[in-house]
């Protein structure tokens, strides 16, 4: 089997070098007209049509001075009062790592309502699994799921008394297996933690409850989800779905599967269908090249990615004040009391920083609670000098990130990205049952962030949540939960800046503001078709509008049925 792989993989390889020089889009001139464009400039002009050639914006203005660019190869294409926008870019995301958990079987609250149907379908997945193969299962949510049993090691030892279990949660931060599994993985009484954050839960006389908390703990019990031959199909269909939302650009967060199934993947037909820029996670710094390249315009390595704390629904986001106790802690494993834990040394991170930029890089910091965003910021702070050149620091998800470190980081060109789905689907459960309601009141603060000109982005940080640009927008706008309770009205945003914070912002922060994030000339033509414009609709409504045409370098990738 080993060597059918190996195999595979140069085949895919030759496949891969063979047609990548077809890698340009074909060349299609279009003109559209008949709706509002939404140029997203520096002026946020709204103009009345658009000219492509050779997969560049040539023109834009009104109609009639754009259709002196037609000629007789010219595709008009009239938007019938539809919206024309950039296409999104995704500053924050993971598909590769969605492709893998895709192999598992769904017990999401998003799709689950309740413990019964989350056990029924646990129930199911273990019955269609021959003996002793691995049965996964992900998205188990104890918050969308509020009367869910979560299944520790004896319930997931008599339900599958021969097959490895591995439950994931929804937030990628834990799971849950049965004795089958730990001994497949090789984890016995005698393994020691990982540490940084990672563990194995263990009850009073050292046994494993079946918790696992963090990445490098779960790591040898989800190895085989990552098989290339299931996982091409799925991490095509995963792009795909990024099309379908009015995704042109996606940065991962980690590649997660080999380097040379994601570029293989993202063609279709030799040609691509997305553009993927990528930060390295330590496991993976082998592929980290020389110095960066910034010349492919599909496919990119920026940096490299840290983790500074962990997730608030496992207790591992380092935070100044004290986690609640609660029935929910209990229940998502978090230790009353406790106040998470730092996942690297402050001078690790102070070195790793400095080398890192020196070289070009940028460094992307997960760091989600308010004691670990001041110890980030303390380490930037030392790291880069005070001419430092921008947007060599990003920092990943933000929910705790104090106010008062805004101004000194944003003069370092420090640039946050905000995972603000935090607040629509966690939101009421991180007020009542996780961190309190008054540290749940100073989450996020995104317009400070826009008025410090930080340039900050938002992101859904797939697959813990959908990818959905227009329902990120509502909810930075709004700041409602998913009870209608407003959290930290004070940092909500407009909806021109949360349009921003999808589009200009987010290329700004992947070194791609020159090329993309804005309709100007000169720029690539990644565009969007949508059924209204964003600034026509009531802000309670702009989950619903629907992406029905996207184009990469002016060349049709997604049409809606």
């Amino acid at each position: 089997m080993r060597k059918l792989g190996v195999g595979l993989g140069l085949l895919l390889l030759v496949v891969l070098v063979a047609g990548w020089w077809l890698s340009r889009p074909p060349s299609t001139d279009l003109i559209f007209y008949g709706g509002p464009i939404m140029t997203v400039n520096q002026q946020d002009e709204v103009v009345e049509a658009l000219a492509v050639r050779d997969g560049v914006i040539v023109a834009l203005g009104d109609t009639a001075s754009v259709m002196t660019q037609r000629s007789a190869n010219t595709r008009l294409i009239d938007l019938q009062g539809r919206a024309l926008l950039p296409g999104f870019v995704a500053a924050h995301e993971h598909p590769t790592l969605a492709a893998v958990f895709a192999g598992a079987h769904d017990l999401s609250g998003f799709t689950h309502q309740s413990n019964a149907q989350v056990w029924s379908a646990l129930r199911q997945a273990v019955a269609d699994t021959p003996s002793g193969e691995w049965v996964y299962a992900g998205g188990l949510d104890a918050i969308l799921v509020p009367d869910l049993e979560v299944p520790m090691r004896e319930a997931l030892d008599a339900l599958a008394p021969d097959n490895p279990v591995v439950l994931i949660s929804q937030t990628l931060h834990s799971a849950w297996a049965n004795s089958m599994a730990f001994a497949e993985a090789g984890v016995t009484a005698d393994t020691p933690d990982p540490g940084s954050g990672s563990y194995y839960g263990r009850d009073a006389q050292g046994a494993f409850t079946g918790f696992i908390a963090e990445t490098r703990a779960m790591a040898p019990f989800v190895a085989g989800l990552r098989a290339p031959l299931g996982l091409a199909g799925r991490y095509g269909q995963t792009l795909d779905g990024y099309l379908s939302q009015g995704f042109t650009s996606v940065a991962s967060l980690g590649y997660n599967v080999p380097p040379w199934l994601a570029q293989l993947v993202a063609l279709r037909d030799f040609r691509p269908r997305i553009r993927q820029f990528f930060y390295l996670v330590d496991s993976e710094l082998q592929y980290l090249p020389d110095a960066p390249d910034h010349d492919d315009p599909y496919f990119r390595v920026l940096g490299v990615k840290l983790w500074h704390d962990g997730s608030p629904y496992t207790g591992s986001m380092l935070t100044s004040a004290p986690y609640l106790d609660s029935e929910l802690g209990k229940t998502l494993g978090i230790e009353p009391g406790s106040h998470g834990a730092r996942m690297i040394a402050q001078d690790e991170l102070v070195a790793r920083l400095r080398r890192y930029t020196a070289a070009g890089w940028q460094v992307a910091i997960h760091s989600q609670g308010d004691e670990s965003n001041r110890q980030v910021a303390r380490a930037i702070l030392a790291a880069l000098p005070p001419d430092a050149d921008s947007r060599q620091v990003r920092l990943e998800h933000s929910v705790l990130l104090p106010e008062d470190l805004l101004p000194e980081l944003a003069k370092r060109g420090v640039s946050p990205s905000f995972h603000i789905n935090h607040i629509l689907y966690y939101g009421d459960r991180l007020a009542d049952s996780i961190i309190g309601r008054h540290a749940a009141q100073q989450v996020l603060p995104v317009r400070r962030a826009f008025d410090l000109q930080m340039h900050p982005s938002l992101h859904a940080d797939s697959p813990m949540f959908p990818t959905e640009a227009f329902s990120l927008m509502q909810t930075a706008v709004t700041r409602q939960t998913a009870s209608g309770q407003v959290l930290n009205a004070a940092q909500a945003i407009s909806v021109r800046q949360a349009l921003r914070a999808m589009t200009i912002n987010a290329a700004w922060q992947l070194g791609i503001e020159q090329q993309a994030g804005s309709l100007e000339v000169g720029k690539w033509a990644d565009l969007q078709i949508v059924d209204q414009s964003p600034y026509a609709v009531p802000t309670q409504r702009l989950s619903a509008l629907t992406v029905e045409e996207v184009y990469l370098a002016g060349a049709l990738q997604y049409r809606r049925d």
